[in-house]
């Protein structure tokens, strides 16, 4: 099974920073391999320093569930039975939005990226813009 390289690692990352200069929003981004090992990470200048374990956070966890964190983070329903974890970081794991899985064109994990440093939904927004 392929893993993300660190070239395309590098793209991705330089994708996330441009989306994110175009939101104005001072990032941090985490691009980890389908083991949830880092392979490249990149700080903006300025970015808060929390976000540096909130994108690699973000990235373990869209590789963990191969799903964008946006959509692991469903709001609760009173009275209705549900799996939320939203805004929970234990193990590791980050279920708001910022991760998502990365594939390749036959629809094979290769890894993740996270990016940290807006709210939740600029974080979702820079990250898929980066993927594509």
């Amino acid at each position: 099974m392929p893993d993300v390289t660190l070239a395309h690692a590098q793209e991705l990352i330089a994708a996330a920073d441009r989306a994110a200069r175009e939101a104005g929003v001072k990032a941090v981004f985490a691009v980890l391999d389908k083991g949830a090992n880092l392979v490249a990470f990149a700080r903006t200048d300025g970015a808060w320093l929390a976000s540096n374990e909130l994108a690699v956070a973000k990235a373990r966890t869209s590789v963990m569930f191969e799903a964008p964190t946006a959509g692991l983070a469903a709001p609760i329903q009173i009275g209705q039975p549900a799996l939320h974890f939203d805004h929970i970081h234990a193990g590791g794991l980050l279920l708001v939005g910022g991760g998502v899985p990365v594939f390749d064109a036959d629809g094979k994990l290769l890894g993740g990226l996270g990016v940290s440093g807006g709210a939740p939904e600029q974080d979702a927004a820079i990250a898929e813009a980066a993927v594509g």
